[in-house]
């Protein structure tokens, strides 16, 4: 003999379909939204892969700034310079490397302090020409405040 229990997963005089009662069907629409929802969460917008083989870290402050490092913290890779005087440059090539639109981080030391961006992501320009290698071009506009944008 079967207790009652166990048909209520099974189908009965009344219900919908197979293994579905009528809660299950009410709660179907919402779980479904979630559904896509989630799957939709992660996605990125597709960004062409784009070149680049050098980067420009520039200090527009009035303090010296130090141990600049701009880090793509997906794969771990970065580039850094030491010193910079202020109203100064530092400029760095290097081996041409894909880029397709991953976030990067700014840290550097000023007057004392440690300073970070956090990860943020650049705006590719409309006009960019994806034939040709670009750079990064950073910049310190003030003590805690920096940014990035690509150039050609």
């Amino acid at each position: 003999m079967l207790q009652s229990g166990y048909l209520r997963g099974c189908w009965q005089p009344g219900h919908m379909a197979w293994g579905w009662n009528n809660t299950m069907m009410k709660s179907l629409p919402g779980f479904l939204c979630i559904l896509v929802l989630v799957a939709c969460a992660g996605a990125r917008p597709e960004v062409p892969s784009l070149q680049i083989d050098g980067m420009l870290i520039r200090n527009q402050t009035q303090t010296w700034v130090s141990a600049v490092r701009v880090l793509l913290p997906a794969s771990g890779g970065f580039v850094s310079c030491g010193n910079i005087a202020p109203g100064s440059m530092c400029s760095t090539g290097f081996p041409q490397t894909a880029y397709a639109g991953e976030s990067l981080e700014i840290t550097w030391s000023q007057e004392g302090q440690i300073h970070s961006t956090g990860p943020f992501d650049m705006q590719l320009p409309d006009d960019l020409d994806s034939k040709r290698p670009a750079s990064v071009s950073v910049v310190i506009a003030a003590p805690g405040s920096a940014g990035a944008i690509i150039i050609q």
